[in-house]
């Protein structure tokens, strides 16, 4: 499970900022929020709230990041590590970026920490912790020369093989980490090896570790969990009745597979879009993908069954309402959180569902999961009128500086001089008490001095 994680340099991340899953001392909710591992009190979730633009979905994307930069290295010398650092200064542009996470995995606590930049692994260290000892060890610590581009690798006692140092400095190019280079290297270490399968299984299960709200990706997620059900990795009888008790009319669910040509599979990704284009329009794409020999692939076809007066009647998946599709997305991730221990981070979860529906989403994930975490970003703000739904460890605030930079702070960060037990925390976030909140104009939408009521120019 990740206890914290800290960014610099990233988007528009500058100064280290740092979202905690370690709970506090409160006790409240604590048979839902927290889980107990070895001396350690985990957090199950995490949201953030903030105006548009404060940079939450950087938070979002920052965690994405994470599991790539070890798990899918550079493929040669000349490739660059794809993502982008704080714009506003020039200083940020030349400097690195700084990615650190403690987690846990098995028995032991690990802190990882990486400098880079779209050239370079300047540097990384991991240390571990084995639960009950007093020290924590290092692993090992790599550096990298940036004028001759060679990285050298220091082992902690326990760790130390020169075989193993042989076999990673092969690979270990300048613009991967150590786990890159493993992973490209003929040798087993153990404790790497755990350390991945760990990353795979927790953090990257599913394609992309992000839900997007964008159409394309919500294409990918429906594929992705269509594919799930039709391989019988999740059961699809649990997965109706979720649907059910979701209140969106259905019973039950078919999916089954077809063979379709992928000019007519576009054309249906642009009606799930939303796009109103003409049928000769439709005809046009169709007629130019086919002429392009795009291959034909399999496809889940999805029906959802609702129960009429006296009938069944099956409904396409584009018949269904936007809320519908996404529940349907996330109700597939919320029985995998259900049924193994994931790392599922969420952009903007509210996302065409109804409050109440968006409620029974999260309560039904701290009611079932058991090693799981979340953490998803938010403009619903009406929860926090209910302290009986969240603690305070859990709410994570983003805005953006003077200059331009996010700031990311927690609600359990405030004193008793600011938020008494008996303060509506709603009532304070909306009066702008504890920030991340857009700043606004006024309402007058302004005319050049020469223009009249009625459009018309005076000159």
């Amino acid at each position: 499970m990740i206890l914290d994680f800290t960014i610099s340099n990233f988007r528009s991340i500058r100064e280290p900022q740092t979202i905690s899953f370690e709970a506090t001392k409160d006790t409240h909710l604590e048979d839902y929020y927290v889980v107990k591992k070895g001396d350690y009190r985990i957090l199950k979730m995490a949201v953030i709230l903030g105006a548009n633009a404060s940079g939450k979905s950087n938070v979002i994307r920052a965690f994405d990041m994470f599991p790539k930069l070890m798990l899918y290295p550079c493929e040669n010398k000349t490739s660059k590590i794809e993502y982008d650092n704080f714009a506003l200064d020039k200083a940020s542009a030349t400097s690195d970026s700084v990615m650190i996470v403690n987690f846990l995995c098995g028995e032991q606590k690990y802190r990882y920490e990486v400098h880079f930049n779209k050239e370079f692994i300047t540097s990384e260290s991991l240390q571990r912790h084995p639960f009950g000892e007093l020290r924590q060890h290092k692993v090992f610590e790599r550096n990298t020369d940036i004028q001759s581009g060679v990285s050298t690798i220091k082992w902690g006692d326990k760790f130390r093989s020169n075989a193993n140092t042989r076999a990673l400095n092969v690979n270990l190019l300048h613009n991967r980490t150590v786990f890159g280079a493993f992973q490209n290297s003929n040798v087993d270490i153990p404790w790497m090896k755990e350390i991945l399968k760990w990353l795979k299984d927790y953090m990257c299960q599913y394609p992309n570790p992000m839900i997007s709200v964008s159409p394309l990706s919500d294409m990918l997620l429906k594929e992705f969990v269509s594919e799930m059900f039709a391989n019988n990795y999740l059961d699809k009888t649990i997965m109706a009745s979720l649907l059910q008790k979701a209140d969106i009319g259905i019973s039950d669910l078919l999916i089954e597979k077809e063979t379709i040509d992928y000019s007519y599979f576009t054309v249906s990704m642009i009606n799930d879009f939303g796009l109103s284009i003409s049928t000769n329009e439709k005809n046009a794409i169709r007629q130019t993908l086919h002429q392009s020999n795009m291959p034909q692939g399999e496809h889940n076809k999805i029906r959802f069954i609702h129960k009429g007066k006296d009938c069944l009647v099956p409904f396409d998946w584009e018949n269904e309402s936007g809320g519908t599709r996404r529940y349907y997305e996330l109700a597939g991730f919320l029985l995998m959180l259900e049924m193994e221990s994931h790392f599922l981070v969420i952009d903007e979860l509210e996302c065409r569902l109804h409050p109440d529906l968006y409620t029974h989403f999260i309560t039904t994930f701290l009611n079932n999961a058991k090693e799981s975490q979340i953490v998803f970003t938010t403009h619903m703000r009406e929860f926090l009128a209910d302290k009986d739904m969240f603690r305070a460890d859990t709410v994570w605030f983003t805005e953006k500086n003077d200059e331009g930079a996010t700031e990311l702070y927690s609600l359990a960060d405030y004193h008793s001089d600011i938020l008494r037990n008996t303060t509506n925390i709603y009532n304070a976030y909306r009066a702008g008490r504890l920030g991340a909140i857009p700043r606004l104009g006024d309402t007058f939408i302004e005319k050049p001095n020469n223009v009249t009521k009625n459009g018309k120019n005076n000159q």
